[in-house]
């Protein structure tokens, strides 16, 4: 007797889209938190990595990475839709992210977020006044039967809004 696979593949792919979409929502709440930690810890004359709270929350995977990482919870904490790359700056600096390590921070900003939006986690969009402003894409998966090895679709893929 030949088994349908066919079902359960597409079972599968459903359930593997429906945990991108509720790991999507997750990772916007976690840097929201983490923007919420970084000015309450402001507001206590702490560094956002001082030790020994903070320590923990790196073992456990939670700081801010690379600037890549950074930039992308900048976008996903943000309480703007779109931001100008002057207020990713900013947002990076309000989450404590160490700018000052950079020769160039607004270039190393630029050329990140520009890298962002070529994997299409990132959309821009040129504004009259000759600014860019970005946005978090998100991950979309337009349809859970499609085949997800072949990539999660982002919004705004291939478009510029």
């Amino acid at each position: 007797m030949v088994t349908n696979y066919q079902n359960d593949l597409n079972q599968a792919r459903e359930e593997l889209a429906t945990l991108l979409a509720k790991r999507e929502r997750i990772e916007i709440e976690i840097a929201r938190q983490k923007r919420k930690v970084a000015a309450l810890s402001e507001l206590c004359n702490e560094n956002e990595y001082s030790p020994p709270a903070n320590h923990v929350l790196e073992v456990l995977g939670f700081g801010l990475g690379g600037l890549s990482d950074a930039c992308r919870t900048a976008l996903r904490a943000s309480r703007k839709e779109w931001m100008t790359l002057a207020e990713i700056q900013e947002a990076l600096k309000e989450l404590g992210f160490p700018l000052d390590k950079y020769k160039a921070p607004t270039a190393s900003i630029t050329t990140t977020v520009n890298r962002l939006v070529d994997g299409r986690e990132v959309v821009v969009e040129k504004r009259p006044a000759g600014a860019s402003e970005y946005k978090w894409a998100g991950l979309v998966v337009d349809d859970p039967v499609r085949k997800l090895g072949d990539g999660a679709k982002f919004k705004g893929r291939g478009t510029k809004r």
